[in-house]
């Protein structure tokens, strides 16, 4: 039976691989019938990181060796009209000596495809907002994130996403395409304090995006590049409101007012004659929290390029990095400018791959520069 159950498994496996459009990374693909599949695959990154003046005594770098994403993902089709994705994570494991760390679902949704131009997704979702944001944390230009400009409403989302439902489309234009999505996602939740709400009225959160594509479009998640694959020239604009979702406090609060954000932003990754493949991103982001004081009420400026080598240097290729995040608050005392001069080692594409950053730290108050070396795999 051992045998018989073997035999039927590995052409499954094999017609999954060559039949159905599931990730090409993934480790296990099957095909279930005709119009059925199921894959899974992994994401593991590890980090070694140094913290100038990090020490105990504030002296001297401090070293830490940690998971940074550890994150299994799981998904398929249901028919040519439904789709689904699940995908857990347990971050930043071992982080300054921290192993409590806990596995959790990161995203969990269901996709109707009703045609290419409308589609419905329901569960917990990445906002819709930017370009930076809505990236696939497996394709990332450099080390990580522009994390700094990332300033949603402390308990409106988690990890960035919100549990709602959002329509979306690709819409084909006589010179590219128009991606929207926009969404109606639950945001901030209640808080009560005395004769001050957070939210009192459940209002909904509403989040929407649009981007042009001059050529090739992008998917669900975008990438920070293609790596040669696709050639990319978009421009986004995205918007997020809440009323009142901006506190001073979201424990508790003594003064609400709407949350309000806007950004613009622009992706290019283009591939040259030559192989090599020349990256560059930009946004800007303006959050407005209202009369409420919050810190996170201000400007946001980030940018970030990349020049793909396409020449074979030992097993992988090079490609040069440099990343800008800067924010201006509203509020004294909470200006954030960062450097980050990076080196990105592509051994095979996303599926293997090794990253070091110098990250020069600029802020209000303390400043601690970090130099970080990360090696990934996708399978």
């Amino acid at each position: 039976m051992k045998k018989l159950a073997l035999k039927a498994l590995v052409p499954s496996v094999v017609a999954a691989s060559i039949f159905t459009a599931t990730p090409a990374d993934a480790v296990v693909k099957f095909k279930i019938n005709d119009e059925s599949t199921v894959w899974m695959s992994l994401l593991l990154q590890l980090r070694a990181e140094w913290v100038q003046d990090g020490q105990i005594d504030g002296s001297g770098w401090e070293r830490d060796f940690y998971i940074r994403r550890a994150r299994i993902l799981f998904g398929g089709t249901i028919n040519k009209y439904v789709d689904f994705f699940v995908e857990t994570d347990n971050p930043n494991m071992g982080k300054n000596y921290n192993n409590d760390s806990r596995t959790y679902i990161q995203d969990a949704w269901i996709r109707f495809k009703f045609a290419e131009e409308f589609k419905v997704v329901l569960g917990q979702i990445l906002l819709p907002f930017s370009h930076n944001n809505a990236t696939g944390a497996t394709s990332l230009l450099g080390l990580d994130y522009n994390i700094t400009v990332v300033k949603f409403p402390q308990t409106s989302h988690f990890v960035w996403r919100d549990y709602g439902a959002e329509v979306m489309g690709l819409v084909k234009l006589p010179t590219g395409s128009l991606d929207y999505r926009i969404g109606m996602f639950d945001g901030a939740k209640t808080v009560q304090n005395g004769t001050v709400y957070i939210n009192k009225d459940n209002n909904p959160r509403i989040t929407g995006r649009l981007q042009y594509n001059l050529f090739d479009s992008e998917g669900f998640y975008y990438k920070g590049t293609y790596l040669g694959k696709k050639k990319i020239v978009s421009f986004g604009a995205g918007i997020d409101y809440q009323k009142d979702a901006a506190a001073d406090n979201y424990t508790t609060p003594t003064v609400v007012d709407d949350y309000k954000a806007w950004t613009i932003d622009m992706f290019i990754d283009y591939p040259l004659a030559s192989g090599d493949v020349a990256t560059f991103e930009a946004g800007y982001i303006n959050y407005d929290y209202g009369n409420t004081g919050n810190p996170n009420d201000g400007d946001a400026i980030y940018a970030q390029c990349g020049y793909l080598i396409n020449k074979q240097i030992g097993i992988g290729k090079l490609e040069p990095t440099f990343r800008y995040q800067n924010f201006d608050s509203s509020v004294n005392g909470y200006d954030v400018t960062d450097y980050y001069f990076g080196l990105a080692y592509w051994i095979d594409g996303f599926r293997a791959n090794v990253k070091a950053e110098y990250m020069l730290d600029d802020r209000d108050g303390t400043d601690h520069d970090t130099f970080t070396l990360q090696a990934q795999i996708l399978f």
